[in-house]
C-alpha cells in the first residue's frame, strides 16, 4: 500500500506537469486555429480539461489523503499504535 501510495503522488505530479504543459501549447496555438473543425475541437476539449482539473484538484488529493488515513490505522495496527 505504501509503494501505491507513493506512485499515485508521482502520478499526481507528472499528470499535474503533463498538464500545465498541454495547456500552455494549448494556449499558443489557440488563436491561430479558428475553423469548423475548432468547434468541435473545443467542445471536446472543455470536456476533457473540466475532468482533469476535477482530478487534479479534488479527487486525486482526495485519493491520496484516503490512502494517507488508511496506512495511519493500518500501521496503529501492526504496530499496537
Amino acid at each position: 500500500m505504501q509503494r501505491f501510495h507513493t506512485e499515485l503522488r508521482k502520478f499526481n505530479d507528472m499528470l499535474g506537469a503533463s498538464m500545465r504543459d498541454l495547456q500552455v501549447n494549448h494556449d499558443k496555438v489557440s488563436p491561430h486555429w479558428q475553423d469548423e473543425m475548432r468547434r468541435d475541437y473545443d467542445a471536446q476539449w472543455r470536456e476533457f480539461d473540466e475532468m482533469m482539473k476535477r482530478y487534479m484538484n479534488r479527487d486525486g488529493p482526495n485519493y491520496v489523503r484516503f490512502l494517507d488515513e488508511k496506512l495511519r490505522h493500518l500501521s496503529r495496527y501492526l504496530r499496537g499504535r
